[in-house]
């Protein structure tokens, strides 16, 4: 019984989090995964920059990571990379999404 609650909580995460990671990017934003040694290090590195909206850290398979949504009208992501290495935590870039639909004008 317990073994069977702990496996269905493990799945029901799983897909909440696969959904989190499909979900579309809004115009002008990107997602980064970021490969890091600590990733609460990372996360602390990245929140609160210009430019970053959210910070997840995580994992993927056996590495620490940092899933970061940016805008880069603000921030490049050779800049989030030097912002972790002064952290002393970054690896390497795992993945780098970006948006694939028109900023939208803003009518006045």
């Amino acid at each position: 019984m317990q073994t069977s609650l702990i496996i269905s909580a493990t799945l029901l995460t799983l897909v909440l989090f696969a959904f989190k990671v499909t979900a579309e990017i809004p115009p002008e934003m990107a997602r980064a995964t970021f490969v890091v040694h600590c990733y609460t290090v990372g996360a602390d590195a990245l929140s609160g920059k210009p430019g970053v909206l959210s910070v997840n850290p995580g994992w993927s398979g056996a590495r620490e990571v940092d899933r970061v949504v940016f805008n880069t009208q603000q921030v490049s992501v050779n800049q989030l990379e030097n912002w972790l290495k002064e952290a002393d935590t970054y690896l390497s870039t795992l993945e780098v999404s970006m948006s694939t639909e028109p900023a939208k004008k803003m009518l006045q």
